[in-house]
């Protein structure tokens, strides 16, 4: 049956050609006197993004500090550096320009900003959120959907290994704006662009694969991840269309902020077991998803065998009338669609160690206060056993 639920979208999108040209006009509405800007390393100044925000902002009369050196997989360190600026210069808005990392990085300090203690606390606490500073997202990178997603994503670079943990945020805590120009995108190299499709694609299907059929929600899932199936490669083989960037900018919007989501549980195993790839080995998210998504399906599909079939047929047009063989059908068509991605669907083929799988196993269940999934309940033993599966793929 489906879910009561609430939805309050609250992100105002600006998008199409030239639409960062509109930043310092939108926050003169809103009445912004000085800004925190933050991104990461020289490519936002390489496409001329830098200096067109800075001309804005001195024309606005908007004054602004910043905060650069934002890595893939965002540090709690840099974040806490962060947090200590805004509230020293009392900024009232930041302006994220670049991808998942930068975004998520401008949300935990939004809201450390007005919480006392370290914003580390808010992972295992995030009821202690006293709210965020509003984010403006001129996004570069199309691929975690933070740009209008709830909370954000955070390693702690000061715990040995390094831990990876999501700060849940509510309704009111997405970006207030976010500006997109597939033209900002066409400099992505052809890994970063394939990972951010790997990324919207499981943040489908995290969503898809729910115990709770939502007949028009399965079928929009369904369609975006056809699209992604079509307009992946096409995007790979011609980075500077504008048509194609502007598909995969939008689907990996719609694919995290609940648009195909509300309703009915999600699972999101494959995340939590990927986050300790990233959290271990630095693994680029999106590669993380592409080899332990697989694994998970293979572990999973018996138990939801009617789920996994419907996904081999409706997604990639699978035509078996047996539901086992349907499902491992579409499992081999996953793993196929990454491969034409050029990712990897094992940890022999990322070439990754396989010595610390039941640290992984115990910390990804750690994390999750015991058990995660909703498909099937993954307690410790179960993550090492997938884990074991993803070695070979």
């Amino acid at each position: 049956m489906l879910n009561n639920f609430r939805y309050h979208l609250y992100t105002d999108f600006i998008f199409g050609d030239d639409a960062e040209k509109h930043v310092g006009e939108e926050l003169t509405k809103l009445n912004v006197k000085k800004v925190m800007i933050i991104y990461g390393g020289q490519s936002v100044k390489k496409i001329g993004l830098y200096d067109d925000v800075i001309s804005q902002l001195n024309k606005e009369g908007i004054s602004y500090v910043e905060l650069g050196g934002v890595q893939a997989n965002p540090r709690l360190s840099l974040i806490r550096k962060g947090v200590e600026l805004a509230k020293k210069e009392k900024v009232e808005l930041i302006i994220a320009m670049g991808g998942g990392s930068v975004i998520d990085t401008s949300k935990a300090v939004g809201m450390g900003y007005y919480y006392d203690g370290d914003v580390w606390d808010l992972s295992a606490n995030p009821g202690k959120r006293k709210g965020m500073l509003p984010v403006a997202v001129i996004l570069t990178y199309p691929a975690a959907g933070s740009e209008s997603s709830k909370g954000c994503v955070v390693t702690n670079d000061d715990s040995v290994p390094y831990v990876k943990a999501s700060i849940s945020g509510s309704p009111f805590e997405r970006p207030i704006l976010a500006f997109e120009n597939p033209k900002l995108t066409f400099s992505l190299n052809e890994r970063l662009t394939a990972c951010g499709v790997a990324d919207m694609y499981v943040h489908i299907w995290e969503r898809y694969f729910s115990p709770i059929s939502f007949g028009s929600m399965d079928y929009l899932c369904e369609a975006l991840m056809k699209a992604l199936i079509e307009f992946g490669p096409k995007v790979l083989a011609e980075p500077d269309n504008y048509e194609y960037r502007g598909e995969i900018m939008w689907i990996g919007t719609m694919a995290h902020n609940d648009t195909c989501g509300n309703g009915r549980p999600q699972d999101w195993s494959t995340h939590g077991l990927g986050h300790e790839l990233s959290a271990l080995y630095d693994t680029t998210h999106g590669a993380s998803l592409t080899i332990m998504g697989p694994a998970w399906m293979k572990y999973v599909y018996k138990d939801n065998l009617a789920r996994f079939a419907r996904y081999a047929r409706n997604v990639y047009d699978i035509k078996e009338s047996d539901d086992e063989k349907a499902a491992l059908a579409g499992i081999e068509a996953t793993k196929d669609f990454f491969h034409k991605l050029g990712l990897p669907t094992s940890l022999e083929e990322a070439k990754l160690p396989t010595d610390q799988l039941a640290h992984m196993a115990a910390q990804a269940a750690r994390i999750k206060g015991g058990k995660m999934g909703i498909m099937k309940s993954l307690k410790e033993e179960d993550n090492l056993a997938i884990y074991n599966i993803a070695i070979k793929g």
